[in-house]
């Protein structure tokens, strides 16, 4: 799958964006502020109907407009679909190959997006969210009923939790008991299985980033050696108390470290970087020989924090996924780019997106 066009419309200050991106490799630069990351966010709103830079709609409306449209042309073998989407202050309206649809996982299952940007140190030094969110995605690109089974586990949950405010009978309790441990632990076996076809392509892709192989401990959300429906049933008195359920899924957590020592303790900011990278990338590929799809990767400011060497072993493990990929530079020299390999160069400036002959902007080398 790629973007063979993209349409954006009053998307902050970017202006009219119409342009046909490379099937392989498209570099964006400009200086700070010119919209770079504007049309980042314009590919990531097709995808999710979200932006990654905020939960206020109207921070990414144009100002004094009224609604953002972005709009996709996307090719998936001999097969095009197309993709809009509008977002006003009030409504969200999405389009699918010209028909109204209501859940954004239909965008996403179409286009499927992967984010690396200079606060991707977030995926380790924040909470266990983060890193269940990661998880997620690729359960959910791998496992097309993991998002059914995710979404009854969290409607079970809530109705267990309310349950539990309003003091209800143990016997009730009991009840959302039994759906909670069925969902959970069909959530936990597909995030087990997710782990184990990932985990042997991040050791390869960390040693090639940052010479070093991660260990990981998977924590399913309580002790791995009891029984949930036990520890339920044994924690309802102190559940009562708190207002809310102490164990499942939706408390799993994932710890990377190295050599024994948690990865966020050891790693310098540029290896972290790379490191995460090492984390996405992987699931790129590993998305690739699951289902045979191709992802699209973006990666704001590629070059901060990482010298030459290490942008360049970057960029061939991105190449080497075959993802379509897009990334964002405040000069086009900032990267050697192979000379055989294909690619797009746009300059952003003022909100205008122009298309240059790469040999305008970048060097190539042999």
């Amino acid at each position: 799958m790629s973007i063979i066009l993209l349409r954006a419309n009053q998307v902050r200050n970017l202006k009219g964006v119409d342009i046909e991106p490379h099937a392989q490799l498209n570099i964006i630069f400009g200086e700070n502020a010119s919209g770079k990351t504007s049309l980042l966010e314009a590919i990531h709103l097709l995808s999710t109907a979200k932006s990654f830079r905020t939960h206020r709609i109207q921070h990414v409306i144009q100002h004094e407009t009224d609604k953002l449209t972005v709009f996709g042309r996307l090719q998936t073998g001999p097969h095009t679909h197309q993709l809009g989407i509008e977002r006003s202050r009030r409504k969200t309206e999405i389009r699918v190959d010209g028909q109204g649809v209501n859940q954004t996982s239909v965008l996403t299952r179409h286009l499927p997006l992967q984010l690396i940007t200079p606060q991707v140190s977030s995926l380790l030094e924040q909470g266990p969210k983060m890193r269940r969110r990661f998880l997620d995605w690729g359960v959910f690109h791998v496992k097309h009923d993991y998002l059914a089974n995710w979404r009854a586990f969290h409607r079970v949950l809530q109705q267990r939790n309310a349950a539990l405010r309003q003091h209800q009978a143990n016997s009730q309790i009991a009840v959302w008991d039994r759906a909670l441990v069925e969902s959970a632990t069909s959530i936990t076996r597909s995030r087990e299985a997710y782990l184990s076809g990932l985990m042997p392509i991040l050791q390869d892709y960390s040693e090639t980033l940052i010479g070093q192989q991660p260990e990981l401990s998977f924590q399913q959300g309580w002790p791995q050696d009891e029984n949930l429906a036990n520890l339920l049933a044994a924690s309802l008195p102190r559940d009562r108390d708190r207002g809310h359920t102490q164990y499942g899924p939706h408390r799993a957590e994932l710890v990377f470290k190295f050599n024994g020592i948690p990865a966020q303790e050891v790693l310098s900011r540029g290896q972290t970087k790379l490191f995460i990278s090492a984390m996405q990338l992987a699931q790129v590929s590993h998305l690739a020989r699951e289902q045979g799809l191709r992802c699209v990767i973006m990666v704001d400011d590629l070059a901060a924090e990482l010298d030459n060497r290490k942008r360049a072993a970057l960029l061939d493990l991105l190449l080497s996924t075959q993802a379509q990929i897009f990334i964002t530079l405040t000069e086009a020299s900032l990267l050697d780019i192979p000379r055989e390999q294909g690619h797009k160069m746009f300059h952003v400036e003022q909100g205008e997106v122009e298309e240059r002959l790469p040999s305008q902007a970048v060097v190539l080398i042999d």
